[in-house]
């Protein structure tokens, strides 16, 4: 039989605050929040995507075109 890690055998850690139901407290929501970037952003990066798609998208076309005109 496989012996069981010893990080599976360990108890939560102790910094992890636990209510009586067993759940993580809502230290750890904060954290979450914290990290999820706000509108202008995303609104941002996505408008950065959307530029290198329409570069790649471009750059495509003209050697699909520069193959026709070969042949």
């Amino acid at each position: 039989m496989p012996e069981s890690s010893q990080r599976s055998d360990r108890g939560p850690a102790p910094e992890v605050d636990r209510d009586a139901d067993g759940e993580s407290g809502s230290r750890d929501r904060p954290a979450l929040l914290a990290a999820t970037p706000d509108a202008a952003a995303v609104s941002d990066r996505l408008r950065t995507l959307v530029a290198l798609a329409g570069l790649l998208g471009l750059l495509l076309t003209l050697i699909a075109a520069e193959l026709l005109v070969r042949l």
